[in-house]
């Protein structure tokens, strides 16, 4: 029986690898430290997501027309599901942070308010 040919792979398929795998890494660690509570580094995750996609970048017109399989598309796949988690765990940390500053942008407003202009004047004007 004859075995089927395995495909070598490309050499930009090769190179794009440890790219994906850094890539992988930088977001594991970010959702770990977003997870975790922890302060995240974000411009440290900003700045490693932005150089490998900028590599990725440079390596697209090498792999165009080229099959990805094997190894790079089972990482590609995987960095596709960490990047969703990130993209949700960003946005709730979004979400938090706008509802913050909401909270405090209406503590500095009644602050600044005398409040003639509040219901709560025209209550105490009535009594």
């Amino acid at each position: 029986m004859s075995q089927p040919l395995r495909r070598a792979q490309s050499p930009a398929a090769a190179a794009a690898l440890p790219i994906v795998e850094r890539l992988s890494a930088t977001i594991d660690a970010e959702n770990r430290d977003i997870e975790q509570g922890r302060r995240a580094k974000y411009e440290a995750y900003s700045q490693s997501k932005n150089q490998g996609l900028l590599e990725l970048n440079r390596l697209v017109p090498a792999l165009s027309g080229a099959t990805i399989a094997g190894p790079l598309r089972d990482s590609l796949n995987e960095l596709h599901a960490k990047l969703e988690i990130n993209r949700r765990a960003l946005a709730m940390q979004l979400k938090a942070c706008q509802a913050v500053s909401d909270i405090i942008a209406r503590a500095i407003q009644d602050g600044q308010s005398d409040g003639t202009y509040t219901a709560l004047a025209w209550n105490r004007a009535r009594e």
